[in-house]
């Protein structure tokens, strides 16, 4: 970088300054890059996993860095005004940032701390440390927005926090959807739920479905990085930039209101409208009008912005570009600083790749697939006999409940007569490489559905009697031993050893009323297998499946559903449910253990690959 640089004289101070070339800053900028990117190289890869194989929602993300850079360039005359100086307690934040990011690979994986949205405060605390080292502490007053911007805007948000946000907007959306298509002329049923349902001329119902991919509102993350940069870059003020940034929600709800009936007028003309890339299509349209409406706020906020004369009060960023920018002057020292500053991160990267690899820890999964299809699950289980096909669903279901490996099939249970004697629906869905992804369960599906709940979700623990033999082999996250079961190979025939999910099966289940028929009840209860054990909880399975420790993950959701009048004893017929489910599941279990992955395989591999280690 000295090869590169002159020296001036400061004519207050009479101290001499670097003034590097763009070859020298060039340079240095690409040293620190690399070196950040090597001690965050997992982050990074994930993050970039997130934003290519989920690009519907976090495509965006990609573009964060970007914006960040340009709203640095608009403030690149406020950063030279004056000398930098070397701020060397921003090592203090550079240490402390990879400690923290080291520190979260070593929590336990089933807490929140050993998380993406965790780790990136390290991250990003390393990163303002750099900037304070190598630039001074004045520069984070115009670097503490693009930094700050990239925190909140450039990573994947997990959908335990983001569905309790987006959920009620959802709702939102699909009132005033059910409104505006009223206002426009369409004949609509009674609204339940978050299900609208117009009729067609020929006085058949057309279902349209507001779910979470369909209405758009898990753009919301997309819609508030754009606000909140048109607001920082076109106001002043910041009682203004909190209103247009604020004005995200409605204009977000606004633009899935006319989303959703755009899609439900032309599903009216033919549902292959509403699939495949013309669906996707009509989403990206609806973004343009929705940075327009942010900038006709912009527009409507900045008359208050001025004075008597109409001339703007403040000096925020878009007014910095026509200021003149003079060149960049260090002080020697930034030399050692940044020398510093990569060394720390290089050790620091170098220290936590090491310990990840010491401890064999993965955090890009690789995917998993089932042995077999779902569909492969016999007509006949035991006295359960399947009934009528199985349901196929639209395309856009299959968006919402993000993945196309699923199983939704009826079974019913008949006496010795053939009568039948109890009903149950039986759903499977299939996950892998998808970490983060929150499941669908009854609690709130049904609920935007127009159900009412009856009661609060709770877990039942089956009795499942003891199915197979147990082995010496142990499931090394859950310390339980195998127990394997002997089944014919439907096609080579001969006997198969297949493991069975280690664990209790505890089914989480509730029960919905119909506000249109009183004693109609539907009661629903899910287990997950996830990558070779049970449990419960929806929220638990991420951290079950995608334990740091496994090079693969996958889960599994079985659900099992039953609908029926009933007599008015809920309570009489929780149990009722409990002893089929017990029954049912006992007949199943071993089914799945055919389907599923043998989980003893891929711990193998992970031993294997921690011994070459």
């Amino acid at each position: 970088m000295a090869a590169s640089t002159t020296a001036t004289t400061d004519p207050d101070s009479q101290r001499s300054w670097l003034v590097p070339g763009p070859v020298a800053v060039t340079v240095a900028c690409i040293g620190l890059i690399a070196a950040f990117w090597f001690a965050f190289e997992d982050f990074f890869l994930l993050q970039y996993h997130y934003a290519t194989m989920e690009a519907a929602d976090w495509g965006h993300t990609l573009f964060v860095p970007l914006i960040a850079l340009y709203v640095v360039f608009l403030h690149r005359a406020d950063l030279v005004a004056q000398p930098f100086r070397t701020g060397w307690a921003g090592i203090g934040l550079v240490v402390g940032g990879l400690a923290w990011y080291a520190f979260t690979w070593i929590t336990p994986d089933s807490t929140f701390l050993n998380s993406h949205n965790v780790r990136s405060i390290g991250v990003f605390l390393t990163l303002v440390g750099i900037c304070a080292l190598t630039l001074g502490w004045r520069s984070i007053v115009w670097l503490w927005f693009p930094l700050l911007y990239l925190l909140v805007f450039g990573q994947r948000i997990t959908d335990k926090v983001l569905l309790q946000i987006t959920y009620p907007l959802q709702d939102v959306a699909s009132f005033g959807s059910w409104h505006l298509l009223d206002i426009l002329g369409y004949t609509l049923l009674p609204r339940s739920g978050n299900a609208i349902e117009i009729m067609r001329a020929d006085g058949s119902v057309y279902p349209l479905d507001v779910a979470e991919a369909c209405s758009g509102m898990r753009m919301l993350m997309a819609f508030l990085a754009l606000g909140t940069v048109i607001a920082y870059v076109g106001l002043d003020r910041w009682w203004s930039r909190i209103i247009l940034v604020a004005a995200g929600i409605p204009i977000a709800i606004l633009i899935n209101v006319l989303r959703i009936c755009t899609l439900g007028i032309l599903g009216l003309q033919g549902e292959e409208f509403m699939f495949g890339e013309f669906h996707a299509l009509v989403g990206l349209v609806w973004m343009i009008p929705t940075f327009g409406l942010f900038l006709l706020a912009m527009w409507f906020l900045q008359p208050f912005e001025e004075d008597d004369s109409g001339k703007r009060v403040g000096r925020g960023a878009g007014s910095a570009e026509a200021q003149r920018t003079l060149s960049a002057r260090f002080p020697r020292s930034v030399i050692p600083a940044m020398i510093v500053a990569g060394f720390a991160l290089v050790f620091g990267g170098a220290s936590v790749n090491a310990t990840i690899d010491a401890l064999g820890l993965h955090i890009v999964k690789s995917p998993v697939a089932p042995r077999a299809p779902l569909a492969a699950i016999p007509d006949r289980l035991g006295g359960w006999k399947q009934i009528g096909e199985d349901i196929v669903f639209r395309d856009t279901l299959v968006e919402v409940l993000g993945t196309d490996r699923y199983l939704q099939r009826s079974y019913a249970m008949q006496d010795e007569n053939g009568n039948e004697t109890a009903r149950i629906s039986l759903h499977l869905a299939y996950y892998t490489d998808l970490a983060g992804t929150a499941p669908h369960v009854p609690e709130r599906c049904w609920t935007v559905h127009g159900g009412v709940s009856m009661r609060r979700p709770d877990t039942i623990l089956l009795q499942i009697p003891p199915l197979g033999r147990e082995t010496s082999v142990i499931h090394q996250a859950a310390q339980i031993p195998y127990r394997v079961v002997e089944l014919e190979n439907p096609i080579l025939g001969g006997v198969e050893e297949h493991p069975l999910p280690v664990g209790p099966v505890g089914l989480r289940a509730t029960m919905f009323g119909d506000p249109d028929d009183p004693l109609r009840r539907q009661v629903g209860g899910y287990f997950f297998v996830a990558n070779g054990r049970t449990t419960d909880s929806a929220l638990a399975v991420e951290n079950v499946a995608f334990d740091l420790t496994s090079s693969h993950a996958y889960y599994c959701k079985i659900q099992i559903d039953m609908t029926v009048n009933s007599s008015g004893d809920d309570d009489a017929l929780m149990i009722r449910y409990e002893d089929l489910c017990t029954d049912f599941i006992t007949r199943l279990l071993p089914e799945l253990a055919r389907i599923l992955p043998d989980w003893r395989e891929y711990e193998h591999r992970d031993d294997e690959h921690s011994s070459e280690a």
